[in-house]
């Protein structure tokens, strides 16, 4: 799988090092949301996508210190290889403090979140199972990508922190983009040919001393 397997790895590894002992959660969104089947092409417009509706996952639940929160999961299915960039954007009628936008290979939908390090504005995830990418940008937009990604389907999820306490601590709008283009041909070839040449380099110096004897 060309899944960044290691980045996961490691992204999981720093939320769980962000998160104090015996953190708070918080619920998450049993709803995902279907975006629908991409096929990469070459030169293809960015897809939009959004909830049909803001009821279709969280928005507006109480937060610590006053703040509320939102929580939404989306999900496409790519048909071929492709290279895909999500970008995500979130408005409220007062001020998003904190957005995030992780992409998973499995469903990531009905797990709670994680009061972070920083509880007066932070929130992480709680369980990373099945994470890929995570971008954690402060305020919008957020994008995750460009990443090489196998056909399957994939699950997108979108959270974050609203400031203040009136009924305008509720979002007006979350949406984003997936772009998706076929790998290019040459490429699965060239990282081959690097490999084998990588492989009679390291050959060759390791013979060396043998062949001096």
């Amino acid at each position: 799988m060309k899944l960044k397997l290691f980045g996961a790895l490691i992204g999981a590894f720093m939320l769980a090092a962000a998160a104090p002992a015996g953190a708070a959660t918080v619920t998450g969104t049993s709803i995902v949301n279907n975006i629908g089947n991409i096929t990469p092409m070459p030169n293809l417009a960015p897809i939009p996508f959004s909830p049909a509706s803001l009821s279709d996952g969280i928005n507006g639940a109480a937060y610590v210190m006053g703040k509320h929160y939102f929580d939404y999961v989306f999900s496409f299915t790519l048909l071929d290889d492709g290279k895909v960039t999500i970008t995500g954007d979130a408005t409220a009628g007062t001020n998003v403090l904190n957005f995030h936008t992780a992409l998973f290979s499995s469903d990531p939908s009905g797990t709670n979140l994680l009061v972070g390090a920083s509880p007066n504005k932070n929130i992480f995830l709680n369980n990373t199972t099945g994470l890929i990418s995570e971008d954690i940008t402060k305020g919008d937009p957020t994008n995750i990508g460009p990443l090489i990604l196998d056909p399957g389907t994939y699950y997108i999820r979108m959270f974050g922190v609203i400031a203040g306490v009136s009924a305008n601590s509720k979002l007006t709008s979350i949406s984003g983009t997936i772009t998706a283009t076929p790998i290019p041909a040459g490429l699965p070839l060239l990282m081959t040919s690097l490999g084998v040449m990588g492989f009679m380099v390291w050959r060759r110096k390791s013979a060396a001393p043998t062949a001096a004897l």
